[in-house]
């Protein structure tokens, strides 16, 4: 509020650019929403603790990993699928390892490989993947402490 009385043009034209973005992204977020609703309702917990469970161990968590590096859109509007995945049963370390990964882009690794050379990209996908799976368990410890002390 302060900033339109001091740059009213400014200010003005920033509201009116975020009101752009906004109306980009509704799209996209509702997408998301409606995705992770649909998850909610036709996804079991039961299949959500076998894939991504306690019992999944290791290859849950690569599986995650692998997840993480094809999901694509902004990270902030995808919290609701991986609270979702959460809520019915998914390893805190899957849905970390998953968030991890998010920083590799399948479709545009072809793209960043033309300009950057596929040596690079191959040892920063195949380092962004070990940093995401080693990333899931840390969280996972973290939070299994932190909740061992709130119990407390």
């Amino acid at each position: 509020m302060i900033l339109l009385f001091i740059f009213p043009d400014k200010t003005g034209a920033a509201f009116m650019e975020g009101i752009w973005l906004l109306l980009k992204m509704l799209p996209v977020f509702i997408c998301v929403v409606l995705f992770s609703g649909f998850l909610s309702v036709f996804l079991s917990p039961k299949t959500v603790q076998r894939l991504m469970g306690k019992e999944s161990g290791v290859k849950g968590v690569i599986a995650g990993t692998l997840l993480g590096t094809l999901i694509v859109g902004p990270l902030w509007i995808l919290f609701p699928l991986y609270k979702t995945f959460l809520d019915k049963g998914a390893r805190v370390a899957v849905v970390g390892a998953m968030i991890g990964a998010f920083a590799i882009k399948t479709p545009w690794i072809p793209y960043a490989a033309g300009f950057l050379g596929w040596p690079f990209i191959l040892v920063s996908v195949a380092l962004i993947i070990s940093y995401a799976v080693v990333e899931g368990y840390i969280i996972e410890k973290v939070m299994s402490k932190a909740q061992v002390s709130a119990k407390k």
